[in-house]
């Protein structure tokens, strides 16, 4: 039976170290996180809108012009966030078609300039992440503001 488990394991080794094995397994595993990244950024959008709707409401309840006047300001900070997001999706589902793209794919310098891209799209999702937390921090403190 060891002789069969060192069989099966020497085989399993001689596919992962074929070439075409280990191309396509990483191009699935850039589709995978391309596809997480894209879900993420759904969410994020789906944050943004709650918050741009309860500020626009506050904005129309509000009792002073001036919290008026800042809730205004947030709504439209946050519109824009939301403008910017839709722009980063729309920019990720490009790149998820390049990388469904099998010409393309086979070039070595464009599937390192896709992983370059992917990065990139990452890092921007992160940051958008982080502004998107400012805002609601933001959001907060305008509340607890008008509270007092």
């Amino acid at each position: 039976m060891s002789s069969l488990k060192a069989i099966a394991v020497i085989i399993i080794m001689m596919i992962l170290a074929m070439p075409g094995y280990s191309q396509q397994t990483h191009h699935q595993q850039m589709q995978q996180q391309m596809h997480d990244m894209m879900q993420r950024m759904d969410g994020l959008m789906e944050r943004t809108h709650v918050l741009n709707r309860e500020m626009h409401r506050r904005m129309e309840e509000a009792q002073n012009e001036q919290m008026q006047n800042q809730y205004q300001m947030m709504h439209r900070f946050g519109e824009h966030m939301g403008m910017t997001l839709g722009n980063m999706k729309n920019a990720a589902e490009r790149c998820n078609l390049m990388l469904r793209n099998q010409e393309m794919m086979r070039d070595d310098e464009i599937r390192r300039d896709m992983e370059r891209m992917q990065r990139h799209l990452r890092d921007l999702t992160d940051e958008m992440d982080e502004a998107l937390q400012t805002m609601e921090r933001m959001n907060e403190r305008l509340r607890s503001n008008e509270d007092q």
